[in-house]
This record gives structure tokens, C-alpha cells and sequence, in this order.
């Protein structure tokens, strides 16, 4: 969650085309911008959002086993719903409208009635969103297959056996993501025209498009990484088996996305989609494996972070925003000003989690109960 402000700080620094067919301006510093900053855009989104949607699942699942169906809809209501509707409602317009002013400050643009804000901003929130859709759809579906009480029982002796074997499970997830890609695309085309297009504008396998209408393409692809996070829990046993050949997991998805990122024009559909799904599970069991290798035992300053991630994921993107426009006419690379933005925007995010939300009010309604600002060390 935190790698928001990366991503979001790098998006203005990248070479991104801007878009003025229809009258669209990119959020994009129109003097700097270097090859590095959209390397680093495009290498966060090929498993960034995927191993969120795996977490989320992961604990859903244990709150569904561990406490009651009833509890963990209560607390994901609690812990999801609420801060969506709050955040969405009192924070949604003013982001909205910051992110125009960006827009028109960067692009310099001397009419600022030019972006009405009359749409609802889902923006960054949309992780929220879509969080809330796939948990209500798949719990349903949960309860329904607990009937079969068979299934349950066949995926989990299947997933165990998978997770033994280090190049079986790359082979047997990509695989799987490969598949999805391919119902998408199947999907997209048994759509009439005007539904495809305005649900998956680019043609696959870019990002379906975010919107409050709620998109099939969206919910498919990523209840299939919640999916493996809620069957990761039942095994989860074989956890201590993702920091086997983490690091070279983690390296060798880093290689693949590197290739694929400056060799995109030669690749067919097929060869993109295969490589993109081979990296990101790379990825998923690289960085998961790292994060158990090295954070499983308790740390006050992990902790901290950790408390602090969902205030700064649901506030930093006025920031990311903000600051490029003041530094906008500063004949220095675009790297440095990525660093800038990136930089400013960490200390603001945490201080005022530190001082307005740790101890008060917001951090309970955000994280279920207050922590004392004192870290002990």
C-alpha cells in the first residue's frame, strides 16, 4: 500500500504520451520525464495490486475459519465498507479536484473551468471498491460450496502438492492467470462493441478501465489472486516453503519484466500474455517469500509501518499531485524530482499519521483500536 507513493510519484516523471484527441491531459511533467520512471511504474503494477488482492484473501479466509462467516463480514464491513464510503465521501471531491488542478498547473493551462468536477472521483480508492465487491461475491460463493464440502477438501490437497514442487507452482499459477487472460479476452469479445470498449479501451493485456460501474473484467482478474489467498490460508502450513529459491524467484521475475518491458513491440499477444502472467507470479512468491524470510518475527518498527499503511495509501495521492506542480519549472532531471515528490510526500504522510490519526479517533476507525505514538524500540 505504501508503494502508492512510488507509483504515483514516478507516473509524472514517466515518458507517457499525452492524449489531446479528446481533450485529455496526462498527469505528466511536460519539461522532464526518463525511460527509468516508467520502468518503475510498469514493474509496481505487474504485482503490486495482484499480491494485494492475495493478502486481503488470505485474511478473509482466516477471519471466515478462524472466527465466523458472521465476523468476518462484520469486520470487513467495519474495516473496508466504512472507510470507503467516509473517504470516498469527504475526501473523493477535494482529490478529484486536485488532481484537475495538477493537471492544468503542469500542463499549463490558463482555464480552470476547462475540468468540471461534476463525476464522482473513485481515483485510488478503487482498491477499496473492487475489495468490497469481490469479498461479498466470493464469500457468497464460499458459503455456497461449503456444501460441497468435497471441492474444498480436492483444492486443498491439490494446492499442497503444488507448493512442494518450486518450479511446478510458477508453471501451474502462470498457467492459471494465463487462463483468466484468456476468459477476459473472450469475454471482451462476446460483449456488444460499445460495452467492450468502454470496460477494456486498450486492447488486452493492458488494465481493464476503473469506473463505479462495476467492471466484469476487473472482478475476474482479481478474485482469482483473493481465490489463491483464501486457499493459501487452509495450507497455511506450507508458508515457511516460500522462502525457498525466494530470492531467485524475485530476481529472475525482475529479469522477465525487464525483457518485457523494452521488447513489448516484438512480442504477440500470446508471448506478452504468457510472459506477463510467468512474472507475476515470479513476483507474488519472490516478494512473499523475502517479506516471510526476514519480517515473521516481531518488530515494533514493522508494526508501526504497518499501522500506518492504509492512512497513507488513502491520503498520499493529493500530495503525489500537489507537489509536482511547484517544482514543475525546474531545469533538473526527472529523477531528482521523482525522489522530491516521492521523498516530501513520505514525511507528510507519516507525520500526520504520527500526530493526527495514530492515537486518535481515525486510526480506530481505520485500524479497529488506537496505538500509542511512542514506538518502543
Amino acid at each position: 500500500m505504501i508503494l502508492g507513493i512510488v507509483l504515483h510519484s514516478a507516473v509524472t516523471y514517466s515518458p507517457l504520451d499525452m492524449d489531446t484527441r479528446l481533450g485529455i491531459f496526462q498527469l505528466k511533467d511536460p519539461l522532464n520525464s526518463h525511460i527509468s520512471n516508467g520502468f518503475i511504474v510498469e514493474f509496481i503494477h505487474s504485482f503490486r495490486i495482484q499480491v494485494f488482492f492475495l493478502v486481503a484473501g488470505f485474511f478473509a479466509s482466516l477471519l471466515y475459519y478462524e472466527k465466523s462467516p458472521r465476523q468476518m463480514i462484520k469486520n470487513r464491513i467495519s474495516r473496508i465498507l466504512f472507510p470507503f464510503l467516509v473517504f470516498e465521501t469527504f475526501l473523493g471531491p477535494f482529490f478529484k479536484l486536485t488532481k484537475e488542478y495538477s493537471i492544468i498547473k503542469l500542463n499549463f493551462l490558463p482555464d480552470l473551468l476547462s475540468f468540471p468536477s461534476l463525476k464522482p472521483f473513485i481515483g485510488h480508492f478503487w482498491f477499496l471498491y473492487y475489495l468490497i465487491i469481490i469479498t461479498f461475491l466470493f464469500t457468497g460463493l464460499i458459503i455456497f460450496l461449503s456444501k460441497f464440502l468435497s471441492i474444498g477438501k480436492y483444492f486443498d490437497k491439490y494446492l499442497r502438492k503444488v507448493l512442494k514442487y518450486p518450479i511446478l507452482k510458477i508453471v501451474v499459477f502462470s498457467f492459471f492467470t494465463f487462463s483468466i487472460y484468456t476468459i477476459m479476452n473472450i469475454i471482451g469479445d462476446l460483449m456488444p462493441s460499445y460495452l467492450s470498449n468502454f470496460f477494456m479501451p486498450n486492447s488486452f493485456p493492458s488494465e481493464p478501465r476503473i469506473t463505479l460501474l462495476p467492471n466484469p473484467l476487473i472482478i475476474l482478474y482479481y478474485s482469482s489472486f483473493y481465490a489463491v489467498g483464501w486457499l493459501l490460508f487452509r495450507s497455511k502450513k506450507l508458508l515457511d516453503s516460500f522462502k525457498s529459491f525466494d530470492w531467485i524467484y524475485f530476481l529472475s521475475g525482475t529479469l522477465l519484466f525487464t525483457f518485457l518491458f523494452f521488447n513489448t513491440i516484438i512480442l504477440n499477444y500470446f508471448q506478452m500474455v504468457i510472459l506477463k502472467s510467468v512474472i507475476t507470479w515470479l513476483l507474488i512468491f519472490g516478494i512473499t517469500g523475502i517479506f516471510i524470510r526476514y519480517f515473521s518475527n516481531f518488530s515494533s518498527r514493522a508494526k508501526y509501518i504497518s499501522d500506518s499503511s492504509y492512512w497513507i495509501y488513502l491520503t498520499h495521492i493529493e500530495f503525489c499531485y500537489l507537489i509536482p506542480c511547484f517544482i514543475v519549472t525546474w531545469n533538473i532531471p526527472s529523477t531528482f524530482k521523482f525522489l522530491i515528490v516521492t521523498i516530501i510526500t513520505t514525511i507528510i504522510c507519516f507525520s500526520t499519521y504520527h500526530y493526527f490519526v495514530r492515537n486518535t479517533f481515525i486510526g480506530k476507525f481505520l485500524n479497529g483500536r488506537k496505538y500509542p505514538r511512542k514506538v518502543k524500540i
